[in-house]
Protein backbone atom coordinates (compact mmCIF):
# COMPACT_ATOMS: atom_id res chain seq x y z
CA UNK A 1 0.00 0.00 0.00
CA UNK A 2 1.40 3.58 -0.81
CA UNK A 3 1.35 6.01 1.65
CA UNK A 4 -0.56 8.72 1.48
CA UNK A 5 1.32 11.85 0.52
CA UNK A 6 -0.98 15.03 1.57
CA UNK A 7 0.50 17.44 3.47
CA UNK A 8 -0.53 17.80 7.47
CA UNK A 9 -1.56 20.88 8.64
CA UNK A 10 1.66 22.29 10.46
CA UNK A 11 3.50 21.37 6.83
CA UNK A 12 0.97 23.36 5.32
CA UNK A 13 1.15 26.29 7.39
CA UNK A 14 4.73 26.23 7.34
CA UNK A 15 4.43 26.62 3.36
CA UNK A 16 1.91 29.26 3.29
CA UNK A 17 3.96 31.85 5.59
CA UNK A 18 7.02 31.07 3.42
CA UNK A 19 5.48 31.57 -0.01
CA UNK A 20 2.94 34.75 1.15
CA UNK A 21 5.09 36.82 -0.66
CA UNK A 22 4.67 35.25 -4.13
CA UNK A 23 0.71 34.37 -3.37
CA UNK A 24 -0.72 36.32 -6.01
CA UNK A 25 1.54 35.42 -8.77
CA UNK A 26 1.20 31.61 -8.32
CA UNK A 27 -2.50 32.10 -8.63
CA UNK A 28 -2.37 33.65 -11.47
CA UNK A 29 0.26 30.90 -12.85
CA UNK A 30 -2.64 28.60 -11.94
CA UNK A 31 -5.49 30.20 -13.79
CA UNK A 32 -3.61 30.21 -16.36
CA UNK A 33 -3.18 26.34 -15.86
CA UNK A 34 -6.50 26.18 -15.63
CA UNK A 35 -7.63 27.73 -18.82
CA UNK A 36 -5.23 25.49 -20.98
CA UNK A 37 -5.80 22.57 -18.92
CA UNK A 38 -9.56 23.19 -18.41
CA UNK A 39 -9.24 21.59 -14.98
CA UNK A 40 -9.51 24.07 -11.99
CA UNK A 41 -7.00 23.51 -9.47
CA UNK A 42 -6.41 24.01 -5.50
CA UNK A 43 -5.30 27.58 -5.05
CA UNK A 44 -3.31 27.01 -2.02
CA UNK A 45 0.76 27.92 -2.94
CA UNK A 46 2.48 24.94 -4.20
CA UNK A 47 -1.05 22.45 -4.84
CA UNK A 48 -1.56 21.05 -8.09
CA UNK A 49 -4.29 19.12 -6.52
CA UNK A 50 -8.39 19.19 -8.41
CA UNK A 51 -10.63 21.69 -6.76
CA UNK A 52 -13.51 20.26 -4.70
CA UNK A 53 -16.42 21.24 -4.74
CA UNK A 54 -17.81 23.64 -1.79
CA UNK A 55 -14.42 24.89 -0.97
CA UNK A 56 -14.83 28.02 -2.98
CA UNK A 57 -14.02 31.28 -1.28
CA UNK A 58 -14.52 34.98 -2.73
CA UNK A 59 -11.44 37.49 -2.52
CA UNK A 60 -10.81 41.01 -4.31
CA UNK A 61 -13.94 39.89 -6.60
CA UNK A 62 -11.67 36.61 -7.33
CA UNK A 63 -12.76 33.07 -6.96
CA UNK A 64 -10.37 30.84 -5.38
CA UNK A 65 -10.84 27.44 -4.84
CA UNK A 66 -9.38 24.82 -2.88
CA UNK A 67 -8.68 20.74 -2.52
CA UNK A 68 -10.68 18.92 0.38
CA UNK A 69 -6.82 19.38 2.42
CA UNK A 70 -9.00 21.19 5.44
CA UNK A 71 -5.19 23.39 5.93
CA UNK A 72 -5.94 24.48 2.20
CA UNK A 73 -9.90 26.05 2.50
CA UNK A 74 -10.64 29.17 3.69
CA UNK A 75 -11.68 29.93 7.62
CA UNK A 76 -15.32 29.38 6.94
CA UNK A 77 -15.00 26.79 4.70
CA UNK A 78 -12.89 25.20 7.50
CA UNK A 79 -15.18 26.18 10.48
CA UNK A 80 -17.75 24.31 8.65
CA UNK A 81 -16.65 21.52 7.83
CA UNK A 82 -15.19 21.17 11.92
CA UNK A 83 -18.93 21.99 13.02
CA UNK A 84 -20.32 19.54 10.92
CA UNK A 85 -17.25 16.77 12.17
CA UNK A 86 -18.49 17.51 15.52
CA UNK A 87 -21.78 16.55 14.73
CA UNK A 88 -21.45 13.60 13.17
CA UNK A 89 -19.38 12.48 16.22
CA UNK A 90 -21.49 13.28 18.35
CA UNK A 91 -24.63 11.28 16.40
CA UNK A 92 -21.61 8.21 16.35
CA UNK A 93 -21.28 8.19 19.98
CA UNK A 94 -24.66 8.34 20.63
CA UNK A 95 -25.76 5.07 18.77
CA UNK A 96 -22.57 3.25 19.73
CA UNK A 97 -23.62 3.96 23.00
CA UNK A 98 -27.22 3.04 22.74
CA UNK A 99 -26.32 -0.20 21.12
CA UNK A 100 -23.84 -1.20 23.82
CA UNK A 101 -25.89 -0.36 26.76
CA UNK A 102 -29.38 -1.51 25.29
CA UNK A 103 -31.11 1.34 26.59
CA UNK A 104 -33.08 1.62 23.20
CA UNK A 105 -34.71 -1.86 23.86
CA UNK A 106 -35.58 -0.30 27.29
CA UNK A 107 -36.91 2.94 25.74
CA UNK A 108 -39.10 0.65 23.37
CA UNK A 109 -40.44 -0.90 26.49
CA UNK A 110 -41.81 2.24 27.60
CA UNK A 111 -42.53 4.11 24.33
CA UNK A 112 -44.85 2.21 22.14
CA UNK A 113 -43.81 4.85 19.18
CA UNK A 114 -40.46 3.46 18.76
CA UNK A 115 -41.21 -0.14 18.80
CA UNK A 116 -41.05 0.49 14.75
CA UNK A 117 -37.20 0.96 14.77
CA UNK A 118 -35.02 -2.02 16.07
CA UNK A 119 -32.38 0.64 16.87
CA UNK A 120 -31.88 4.18 17.19
CA UNK A 121 -29.25 4.13 13.46
CA UNK A 122 -32.45 3.14 11.84
CA UNK A 123 -34.69 5.83 13.74
CA UNK A 124 -31.63 8.71 12.27
CA UNK A 125 -32.17 6.85 8.86
CA UNK A 126 -35.31 7.25 8.80
CA UNK A 127 -35.67 10.66 9.68
CA UNK A 128 -33.21 11.78 7.06
CA UNK A 129 -35.64 10.50 4.77
CA UNK A 130 -38.19 11.90 6.76
CA UNK A 131 -40.90 9.00 7.18
CA UNK A 132 -44.01 9.27 8.12
CA UNK A 133 -43.35 6.95 11.19
CA UNK A 134 -40.35 8.77 12.32
CA UNK A 135 -41.56 12.32 14.02
CA UNK A 136 -43.25 10.44 16.70
CA UNK A 137 -39.74 9.06 17.72
CA UNK A 138 -38.71 12.86 18.17
CA UNK A 139 -41.98 13.21 20.42
CA UNK A 140 -41.42 9.73 22.51
CA UNK A 141 -37.53 10.52 22.89
CA UNK A 142 -38.58 14.32 24.34
CA UNK A 143 -40.37 12.70 26.84
CA UNK A 144 -38.02 10.70 27.81
CA UNK A 145 -34.97 13.36 27.92
CA UNK A 146 -37.74 15.78 29.54
CA UNK A 147 -37.49 17.20 33.24
CA UNK A 148 -41.06 16.35 33.38
CA UNK A 149 -40.97 12.66 31.82
CA UNK A 150 -37.98 10.47 32.33
CA UNK A 151 -35.11 12.56 32.68
CA UNK A 152 -33.14 10.97 30.33
CA UNK A 153 -29.65 12.97 29.22
CA UNK A 154 -29.09 9.72 26.66
CA UNK A 155 -32.63 10.72 25.45
CA UNK A 156 -32.12 14.29 25.09
CA UNK A 157 -28.69 13.72 23.34
CA UNK A 158 -30.26 11.60 20.51
CA UNK A 159 -32.92 14.16 19.95
CA UNK A 160 -29.91 16.90 19.36
CA UNK A 161 -28.48 14.19 16.95
CA UNK A 162 -32.32 13.94 15.10
CA UNK A 163 -32.32 17.85 15.06
CA UNK A 164 -28.83 18.51 14.55
CA UNK A 165 -29.74 19.70 10.36
CA UNK A 166 -32.25 21.92 12.40
CA UNK A 167 -29.86 23.56 14.33
CA UNK A 168 -27.39 24.32 11.87
CA UNK A 169 -30.64 25.94 10.23
CA UNK A 170 -31.67 28.39 13.20
CA UNK A 171 -27.60 28.99 13.77
CA UNK A 172 -27.64 30.40 10.43
CA UNK A 173 -30.60 32.30 10.45
CA UNK A 174 -29.65 33.82 13.64
CA UNK A 175 -26.02 34.02 13.03
CA UNK A 176 -26.19 37.89 14.09
CA UNK A 177 -27.11 37.06 17.36
CA UNK A 178 -25.27 33.74 18.46
CA UNK A 179 -23.36 30.85 17.59
CA UNK A 180 -24.33 27.33 17.17
CA UNK A 181 -22.94 25.92 20.23
CA UNK A 182 -25.37 28.80 21.86
CA UNK A 183 -28.41 26.92 19.54
CA UNK A 184 -26.81 23.46 20.72
CA UNK A 185 -27.87 24.65 24.34
CA UNK A 186 -30.92 26.38 24.09
CA UNK A 187 -32.37 23.21 22.65
CA UNK A 188 -31.00 20.92 25.00
CA UNK A 189 -32.47 22.93 27.26
CA UNK A 190 -36.23 23.30 25.46
CA UNK A 191 -35.77 19.44 25.47
CA UNK A 192 -34.89 19.33 29.24
CA UNK A 193 -38.00 21.23 30.27
CA UNK A 194 -40.81 19.95 27.52
CA UNK A 195 -43.94 18.64 28.45
CA UNK A 196 -44.79 15.37 28.41
CA UNK A 197 -47.61 15.91 25.76
CA UNK A 198 -45.85 16.77 22.68
CA UNK A 199 -46.95 15.16 19.44
CA UNK A 200 -45.87 14.69 16.33
CA UNK A 201 -44.21 18.08 15.70
CA UNK A 202 -42.28 18.11 18.72
CA UNK A 203 -39.14 18.86 16.27
CA UNK A 204 -40.32 21.95 14.81
CA UNK A 205 -41.91 22.91 18.21
CA UNK A 206 -38.40 22.52 20.08
CA UNK A 207 -36.53 24.71 17.29
CA UNK A 208 -38.84 27.47 17.20
CA UNK A 209 -38.93 27.61 20.97
CA UNK A 210 -35.15 27.74 20.99
CA UNK A 211 -35.51 30.72 17.87
CA UNK A 212 -38.08 32.72 20.02
CA UNK A 213 -36.10 32.10 23.04
CA UNK A 214 -33.11 33.56 21.53
CA UNK A 215 -34.36 36.27 19.97
CA UNK A 216 -36.16 37.15 23.06
CA UNK A 217 -32.81 37.35 25.12
CA UNK A 218 -31.48 39.56 22.21
CA UNK A 219 -34.53 41.82 22.53
CA UNK A 220 -34.32 42.04 25.79
CA UNK A 221 -30.56 42.90 25.81
CA UNK A 222 -31.15 45.43 23.42
CA UNK A 223 -34.33 46.87 25.12
CA UNK A 224 -32.64 47.41 28.31
CA UNK A 225 -30.30 50.25 26.74
CA UNK A 226 -33.44 52.16 25.64
CA UNK A 227 -33.99 54.78 28.16
CA UNK A 228 -37.48 55.83 26.73
CA UNK A 229 -38.58 52.16 26.69
CA UNK A 230 -42.32 52.08 27.61
CA UNK A 231 -43.32 49.94 30.43
CA UNK A 232 -46.29 47.76 30.59
CA UNK A 233 -47.93 46.13 33.66
CA UNK A 234 -48.85 42.55 32.91
CA UNK A 235 -49.46 38.66 35.15
CA UNK A 236 -45.53 38.39 34.02
CA UNK A 237 -44.90 41.75 36.07
CA UNK A 238 -46.97 41.41 38.66
CA UNK A 239 -45.89 38.04 39.61
CA UNK A 240 -42.06 39.42 39.32
CA UNK A 241 -42.56 42.21 41.64
CA UNK A 242 -44.69 39.73 44.31
CA UNK A 243 -42.12 37.44 43.81
CA UNK A 244 -39.68 40.56 44.72
CA UNK A 245 -41.28 41.54 47.70
CA UNK A 246 -41.63 38.11 49.38
CA UNK A 247 -37.97 37.61 48.40
CA UNK A 248 -36.73 41.06 50.07
CA UNK A 249 -34.02 43.69 48.44
CA UNK A 250 -30.61 43.41 49.49
CA UNK A 251 -29.59 46.30 51.35
CA UNK A 252 -27.10 48.80 49.79
CA UNK A 253 -28.37 47.17 45.75
CA UNK A 254 -29.99 49.15 43.82
CA UNK A 255 -33.86 48.31 42.90
CA UNK A 256 -34.39 45.73 39.87
CA UNK A 257 -37.17 45.58 37.99
CA UNK A 258 -37.77 41.92 37.12
CA UNK A 259 -39.97 42.68 34.62
CA UNK A 260 -37.17 44.25 32.51
CA UNK A 261 -34.52 41.83 33.33
CA UNK A 262 -33.26 39.33 30.69
CA UNK A 263 -35.38 36.00 30.82
CA UNK A 264 -33.43 33.06 32.32
CA UNK A 265 -33.32 29.48 30.41
CA UNK A 266 -36.55 28.36 32.15
CA UNK A 267 -39.57 30.66 32.74
CA UNK A 268 -42.88 29.11 34.11
CA UNK A 269 -44.46 32.30 34.15
CA UNK A 270 -43.99 33.58 30.48
CA UNK A 271 -45.19 29.89 29.81
CA UNK A 272 -48.18 30.45 32.00
CA UNK A 273 -49.37 33.15 30.70
CA UNK A 274 -49.22 32.69 27.26
CA UNK A 275 -50.84 29.34 27.92
CA UNK A 276 -53.72 31.54 29.82
CA UNK A 277 -54.12 34.07 26.85
CA UNK A 278 -54.42 31.47 24.54
CA UNK A 279 -56.71 29.42 26.93
CA UNK A 280 -59.03 32.49 27.16
CA UNK A 281 -59.17 33.02 23.60
CA UNK A 282 -60.30 29.78 22.34
CA UNK A 283 -62.98 29.48 25.30
CA UNK A 284 -61.26 26.64 26.77
CA UNK A 285 -61.74 28.51 30.45
CA UNK A 286 -63.79 31.25 31.20
CA UNK A 287 -62.81 35.11 32.51
CA UNK A 288 -63.50 34.15 35.79
CA UNK A 289 -61.63 30.87 35.93
CA UNK A 290 -58.15 32.70 34.92
CA UNK A 291 -59.17 35.34 37.73
CA UNK A 292 -59.48 32.76 40.39
CA UNK A 293 -56.07 30.93 39.22
CA UNK A 294 -54.63 34.96 39.57
CA UNK A 295 -56.31 35.44 43.05
CA UNK A 296 -54.88 31.79 43.90
CA UNK A 297 -51.41 32.68 42.85
CA UNK A 298 -51.73 36.27 44.15
CA UNK A 299 -52.93 35.35 47.64
CA UNK A 300 -50.06 32.61 48.02
CA UNK A 301 -47.72 35.02 47.65
CA UNK A 302 -48.90 37.29 50.03
CA UNK A 303 -49.07 34.53 52.30
CA UNK A 304 -45.20 33.36 52.06
CA UNK A 305 -44.46 37.05 51.98
CA UNK A 306 -45.17 37.22 55.66
CA UNK A 307 -43.28 34.22 56.30
CA UNK A 308 -45.65 31.48 56.67
CA UNK A 309 -44.61 29.08 54.51
CA UNK A 310 -45.99 25.75 55.73
CA UNK A 311 -49.03 24.78 54.32
CA UNK A 312 -49.17 28.48 52.20
CA UNK A 313 -50.98 26.86 49.02
CA UNK A 314 -54.04 25.87 51.58
CA UNK A 315 -54.02 28.65 53.77
CA UNK A 316 -54.70 30.80 50.39
CA UNK A 317 -57.54 28.85 49.37
CA UNK A 318 -59.23 29.06 52.33
CA UNK A 319 -58.59 33.11 52.42
CA UNK A 320 -59.50 33.19 48.78
CA UNK A 321 -62.84 30.92 50.01
CA UNK A 322 -63.64 33.54 52.62
CA UNK A 323 -63.57 36.07 49.86
CA UNK A 324 -66.08 34.50 48.26
CA UNK A 325 -67.81 32.96 50.50
CA UNK A 326 -67.36 29.27 49.73
CA UNK A 327 -65.55 26.65 51.57
CA UNK A 328 -61.91 26.29 51.00
CA UNK A 329 -62.75 22.32 49.50
CA UNK A 330 -65.25 24.25 46.76
CA UNK A 331 -62.05 26.55 45.86
CA UNK A 332 -60.00 23.52 44.99
CA UNK A 333 -62.64 21.80 43.35
CA UNK A 334 -62.94 24.83 41.09
CA UNK A 335 -59.29 24.92 40.79
CA UNK A 336 -58.90 21.80 40.06
CA UNK A 337 -61.37 21.94 37.15
CA UNK A 338 -59.53 24.32 35.27
CA UNK A 339 -57.13 22.74 35.60
CA UNK A 340 -57.98 19.69 34.24
CA UNK A 341 -59.50 21.50 31.23
CA UNK A 342 -55.87 23.06 30.82
CA UNK A 343 -54.19 20.00 30.68
CA UNK A 344 -56.79 17.86 28.62
CA UNK A 345 -56.17 21.07 25.85
CA UNK A 346 -52.46 21.36 26.11
CA UNK A 347 -51.90 19.11 23.22
CA UNK A 348 -54.18 21.68 20.89
CA UNK A 349 -52.26 24.41 22.72
CA UNK A 350 -48.58 22.94 21.33
CA UNK A 351 -50.06 21.76 17.95
CA UNK A 352 -51.16 25.99 17.88
CA UNK A 353 -47.52 27.14 18.79
CA UNK A 354 -45.33 24.43 17.06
Amino acid sequence: MSAITTPTTAQSSIRLASTSATFTAENDALDALDGAAGVRTCNFPGCTRPAAEGGRRGRAGREYLYCDDLAHTSRAARDERERRDGQSALASSVTEGLAYSGKWEQWQQVEPRLAGFASFDEACAAWRRRDDDCYPVVAALTVLGSRRGGDDDDAALAVLVLLAEGVNRVAGQLSDLCEVGDVHATVWEEIKRAEPQLGNRAGRYLLDRARQRLCRQADAQQESKRPDRFRTTSLEGWIARNKEAAVGEVEGDDPIDLALAMPVVEDPVEDLSDLLCWARNVGVIAVDEIDLLVELMATEHEVLARGETKRAREEAQRIVGERHGVTMRQIRRRRDRTAARLAEAAPRYLEAIA
